[in-house]
């Protein structure tokens, strides 16, 4: 059996330029009816995920199999290749529909299953149609990393970041290589040495630079995400403080 994406009314294909931000995918993707927000950030991480494997994403997607079983409908789909990703974003645990869901799509030849979780489950209340599908390498359990046991770790890190970020040297030296590299000269001439060698090395040890066979800077992949990221939190910081004063001098 075989299971193809149906269009419906529902069905809303995920572009690239939608998924670079939370804010951007929520306004033109509407949080469905009885969906809470978290619910919404798991479909965007998981379209986010979807995209980055090269697949054409879709959200609530309906699956429909060639032998006119169970329809299965899936918050997030992938596609590529006439294989099929299908996402399950379960704020509350692994639920009967789900698990009969699954089992139709134990039963596909070209479908696997994401089981997108906010916190790790004991393994005992896995449903047989889960374990089995677990088992088989036909589906996986994925749980969002700074929920649960891993908060502490999680807030740990991003402080980290946020520390580092949050220094005017080391912007100064970073935001200009989201255009070019930048080599140690080029610094000195704008930054006391003293300090650019002091916070190349920090930026080194943090994964956010790299350096390429000339000698010169450039950010590591890490470093363009986590770079654009913080200056995209800063930019609708200030514009969220700006619009609050703004309401605030109006009354």
């Amino acid at each position: 059996m075989k299971l193809q994406l149906t269009q419906s009314v529902e069905t809303q294909r995920v572009s690239p330029q939608d998924i670079l931000e939370y804010n951007t995918f929520a306004r033109k993707h509407q949080t469905p009816a009885g969906n809470n927000e978290l619910k919404q950030f798991e479909r965007f991480h998981a379209a986010r995920h979807l995209i980055s494997q090269e697949m054409d994403t879709y959200l609530d997607a309906k699956l429909t199999p060639n032998d006119h079983s169970r329809t299965i409908i899936v918050d997030v789909c992938g596609v590529k290749n006439e294989t099929l990703t299908a996402v399950f974003c379960q704020t509350a645990g692994i639920d009967e529909p789900l698990a009969k869901f699954i089992e139709t799509i134990n039963k596909s030849q070209n479908t696997n299953a994401i089981i997108l979780l906010p916190r790790d489950l004991d393994q005992p209340t896995l449903t047989e149609p889960v374990r089995m599908a677990i088992e088989r390498g036909k589906a996986t359990i994925e749980v969002l990393g700074w929920f649960g046991d891993t908060f502490q770790e999680t807030f740990r890190e991003t402080l980290g970041l946020i520390e580092l970020l949050g220094n005017e040297t080391r912007m100064r030296m970073l935001a200009p290589l989201l255009e070019r590299s930048g080599a140690k000269r080029d610094y000195r001439t704008r930054i006391n040495p003293k300090l650019v060698y002091h916070n190349i090395s920090a930026l080194s040890d943090a994964g956010l630079l790299d350096e390429n066979i000339e000698g010169a800077y450039e950010l590591s992949q890490f470093g363009k995400t986590i770079l654009a990221e913080f200056i995209t939190f800063l930019e609708k910081t200030r514009k969220t403080l700006g619009e609050s004063r703004t309401r605030g001098g109006e009354k």
